[in-house]
Formats: structure tokens, C-alpha cells, sequence
């Protein structure tokens, strides 16, 4: 099957200043890294981009650069301030206003270290966007939350679809897909290429990682020579693989057997003046070595053993 045609969406991307990239629930690791390696090359081009999913992002996508940028609210009206890491140390949250003015007060618990306020995050809660890009997306209930916070959002501007297999629902005439790819990943290193946008190291790197992880390191049937090509040419934009080689040293002490090692016997004398007791002294005899003899000549001969005859 021909790869899709990306003049339309190219179109539409151009004249966008604002766009938002929406990944549907519980979504695949190629799916989180294709929707990332767009952001970042739209990043790139100038443009404002909001990526959201209804689902947090867990800690298998950890490695995906840009994953700390996903969001997990969109269109609610809701404005959020997040800590990250702070649950152990919060007691209560509380406000004042004080002419005019908001102040959250955030108490913590006795004993507890000062809040960090460098992991401060806001999150607007109503977000604009002249175009939004559905990522892997067949049916918009697939948003979850998202597509009941942003419904009327989405029925107000253009939307594009990338997925890999044709949509379940034909929500907008800019739908981009082609299953003859190994992978989400493999079709978006395509269409980023198309649209002319840069396909630097961070994006490389998410789209290479997103098909690995979808082709089982390339030992799924569903690899062609496209797939291979595609990866070396993301190897060539400066693409960083993650599964390093696993050393002894990353295992926990004991949990890989070793060979026993040979002691030596070194005895120590048990007094001071001999071995063993007071009356055995150490003498040049015992320490010097053992001399071997050769065999008198008729131990190699049989031998005959008469007992006493009895009377």
C-alpha cells in the first residue's frame, strides 16, 4: 500500500500556531512514542503544542524523551497546581483570599522537610487550539475523560488522525494510516519526513525506541525492508538506542553463582614454641619437605599370606 498522501495535513500545520496532540487511554508504547516524536518536531517548527492522555504516563515510557510534558487533563476548565513527589510531606491544603488575592496555603506534616517549590507545575485548565492531532486514536471514545472534557472543542476545529490501521470512525476527511507498517512509530518517521519538519536527535530517538519496542527488536513478522531502512534512518538523524548491555555489576551481590575459589592451608602454630603443645617444638625436620623413594623391587610382585595352621 502507498504511504499517505500528507499534503492536506501539511496544509493545516502550517497555518496552525496552536495545536494539541491527544493519545488515547491506556495507549501503547508506540503510540506514547510516536505522539511524542511529533511534539518535539513540532516543537521544533515554533509552534505552541500540548500533548494530553487521559491514563498517567507510567514508569514503562520513563525513557521517552519529553514524557514529563504529557498532561493528563484537557479542555476541563480546570486550572491545576501539581508536586510532584510531595504526597508523603503535604497534611492539609487550604486558602485564603486576601483582598483580592488567592493564597493556597500548603501545610506539612510535623517533621516533614520545607515543600521543594522548584517542582512547582501549573497546568491551564482550558486550552485553545487552532488544530488538534488525534495519535493512534480509532474512536474517539478511545479519549476516555478527554473527549468528554474537549467535546466541544473537537467539533469546532479540524482534526487529523495518524493511525496505523484504518479508524473505526470516520471523524475527519484528514485521516493519515497505512497497516502496511511494522508500527505507529515507522509510519510517523514517514510523515514527519513529508511535512518537512525536523527529525532531530530527540525525536529520532522516540520513533526508533516506539519501533523496536512494536516489532519486538525486529523479530515480528510484520517487519518489511521499509521498516529496517526507516530505522537506519533514524540511526542517521543521531537516534539513541536504550537497551544497553547488561553488566554483573547491575545485579545485586550473590544473585549470580561463582565458582568456589581454592583455599590454601596455612596452618599456625597454636603456641609459641610448638604445635600442639608446649613439649612439641618446631624443628628443621618437620618443616623440610617430603622426599619421594622408589618402590623396593618386589612390591610390584603377588604375595602370599599363610596364617598359623591349626592343630
Amino acid at each position: 500500500m502507498a504511504r499517505p498522501d500528507t499534503s492536506q495535513a501539511k496544509s493545516l500545520l502550517d497555518s496552525a500556531k496552536t495545536a494539541a496532540i491527544l493519545l488515547p487511554q491506556n495507549p501503547h508504547y508506540d503510540v506514547v512514542a510516536a505522539g511524542l516524536g511529533l511534539k518535539l518536531a513540532l516543537d521544533s517548527m515554533g509552534k505552541t503544542i500540548t500533548i494530553a492522555c487521559a491514563d498517567p504516563m507510567t514508569v514503562e515510557f520513563n525513557r521517552l524523551v519529553g514524557i514529563d510534558t504529557v498532561t493528563a487533563t484537557f479542555g476541563t476548565g480546570n486550572f491545576v497546581i501539581a508536586f510532584a513527589d510531595q504526597t508523603e510531606v503535604v497534611d492539609k491544603v487550604s486558602y485564603n483570599l486576601d483582598h483580592g488575592e488567592l493564597q493556597l496555603i500548603i501545610t506539612p506534616k510535623t517533621g516533614a522537610p520545607t515543600l521543594d517549590h522548584r517542582k512547582l507545575r501549573f497546568i491551564p485548565g482550558s486550552v485553545s487550539a487552532d488544530l488538534v492531532i488525534l495519535v493512534g486514536v480509532e474512536n474517539l471514545f478511545d479519549l476516555g475523560p478527554l473527549y468528554h472534557d474537549a467535546r466541544t472543542l473537537l467539533s469546532s476545529v479540524n482534526l487529523v488522525s495518524i493511525t496505523k490501521n484504518v479508524p473505526c470512525e470516520n471523524f475527519t476527511p484528514h485521516a493519515l494510516y497505512d497497516p502496511d507498517s511494522s508500527s505507529l512509530s515507522e509510519l510517523m518517521a514517514h510523515i514527519i519526513d513529508s511535512l518537512g519538519f525536523n527529525l532531530h536527535t530527540d525525536v529520532a530517538t522516540n520513533l526508533l525506541a516506539g519501533l523496536e519496542h512494536a516489532t519486538d527488536f525486529f523479530r515480528s513478522p510484520v517487519v518489511s525492508h521499509t521498516t529496517f531502512e526507516i530505522a537506519a534512518h533514524l540511526v542517521r538523524k543521531g537516534a539513541r538506542r536504550h537497551h544497553d548491555a547488561v553488566s554483573a555489576s547491575q545485579f545485586p551481590p550473590g544473585s549470580i553463582p561463582s565458582s568456589p575459589q581454592p583455599t590454601t592451608y596455612n596452618p599456625q602454630p597454636t603456641t609459641v614454641s610448638g604445635w600442639g603443645t608446649d613439649s612439641q617444638s618446631l624443628t628443621t625436620d618437620t618443616a623440610a619437605p617430603i622426599q619421594s623413594k622408589e618402590p623396593p623391587s618386589d612390591w610390584y610382585e603377588p604375595k602370599i599370606y599363610r596364617g598359623p595352621m591349626l592343630p
